[in-house]
């Protein structure tokens, strides 16, 4: 009877383990690309888009897996296909890929949408095509097959250059979806986030506009700062960070009331916010290469202790400085995130503040979706010995795996 009672209680471990072990190799994973826009006496331009190689071709190519499988499956292409494959690739990039100039006061005989703007004045609007992208070259394809995974430099530049039409006040850009998110720089330097296959704010390109300022933003540039940086943070948690992920889920299944959830996530929330800022400023700085395997272990020792004090009994508050270590661990690799990510100069702070908010709200909403999840099999009898003792022993599996994996 127990035995058929429970059957799709194991059916939800095994499908929970999997799941995870497939998505063991992103864990903690960056999609971020960079992108440069300068503009050359507003008359000409040159846009730079700094890009993961093997993960794009996997995003144009559609493969599951990691990177592994990734270099197998171009391994497979001859030299020629491979050098197709690159050009296809240059083109389609280049095809979704488009600048947006804008007159102010444009005369009708000019191509392009008219609209009247806040002020009063008439916009036209003008879509430019850029010329196909240079920069994917074989031997870089080749380099980086050639070695193993995880160790090459995946990146790769794409740049192009052409005209700034005469007369146009303005530009935006709208990039690829399968760049992904563009963290844009505009010289003169002003930065902003850009999600996936939508458009830019709009710059000045007069020369006596040196601020570059996004003109025409109906909603507040501080307050469009903070969306996306807090955008970024929730989504390096939920669902890229599958290892904080985990690790959360490890301290609620540890607690049996919620005080001692509160207090555990309060300190490791203190910590990784303490370290998160230390890192990005410079204060403190630690290679990814000790930081992950570290992070992986951290969630080895909680899902193990979960797993031995749930055979004593015992609920100590003896393990706060332990979370709180692991916690200074985990804000090391946010602090890595975010500095690939970048931040806005002129708004340090704001960014800064943002991105941890993100990184709150994602934690909160795992809490909160494994609570909805989990709390009506609270009062079963086989909760506490079956369920939270097979979570905890899969935790502990997989960020072994991750562990070994990171070393190697």
């Amino acid at each position: 009877m127990h035995t058929r009672a429970l059957s799709p209680l194991y059916i939800f471990i095994i499908l929970f383990t999997t799941a995870l072990f497939s998505c063991a190799s992103f864990a903690h994973s960056d999609d971020i690309n960079k992108a440069t826009l300068s503009l050359d006496n507003s008359e000409h331009y040159q846009l730079v888009v700094t890009v993961d190689l093997l993960h794009l071709l996997k995003k144009h190519l559609d493969i599951s897996g990691d990177d592994t499988k990734v270099i197998d499956v171009l391994n497979q292409h001859s030299f020629v296909e491979q050098k197709k494959l690159l050009e296809h690739l240059q083109v389609i990039l280049s095809q979704q890929t488009s600048l947006h100039f804008t007159y102010i006061n444009a005369h009708k005989n000019i191509e392009g949408s008219i609209d009247a703007n806040i002020d009063g004045n008439i916009e036209q609007n003008l879509k430019h095509n850029i010329a196909p992208f240079k920069g994917l070259q074989l031997q870089h394809l080749k380099r980086i097959l050639s070695q193993q995974a995880g160790s090459a430099e995946y990146k790769a530049q794409l740049n192009v250059t052409g005209d700034i039409p005469q007369g146009v006040d303005e530009v935006a850009v709208r990039f690829s979806p399968l760049l992904g998110d563009i963290v844009l720089k505009v010289i003169r330097p002003q930065q902003e986030i850009i999600r996936s296959a939508t458009l830019s704010n709009r710059y000045k390109i007069s020369l006596a506009n040196a601020n570059l300022a996004g003109s025409n933003a109906i909603v507040p540039t501080r307050i469009k700062l903070a969306a996306d940086y807090i955008y970024q943070g929730f989504v390096h948690i939920l669902p890229l960070g599958l290892d904080h992920i985990l690790f959360v889920l490890a301290l609620l299944l540890f607690a049996k009331r919620r005080s001692t959830l509160l207090w555990q996530i309060s300190a490791f929330t203190l910590a990784h916010t303490i370290t998160l800022a230390l890192g990005i400023y410079g204060v403190v700085a630690l290679s990814s290469a000790i930081v992950e395997p570290l992070i992986a272990l951290s969630i080895v020792y909680v899902g193990v202790e979960n797993i031995y004090r749930a055979q004593t009994n015992t609920t100590s508050y003896a393990r706060m400085p332990i979370i709180f270590a692991f916690g200074l661990l985990h804000g090391l690799g946010f602090a890595s995130v975010l500095g690939d990510l970048g931040l806005a100069q002129s708004q340090y702070a704001l960014s800064l503040i943002s991105f941890n908010i993100g990184v709150e709200l994602g934690q909160l909403t795992v809490i909160a979706l494994a609570f909805m999840c989990l709390y009506p099999l609270r009062s079963k009898v086989w909760y506490q010995k079956r369920l939270v003792l097979s979570l905890n022993v899969a935790i502990a599996i997989i960020a072994i795996y991750w562990l070994i994996e990171r070393l190697i």
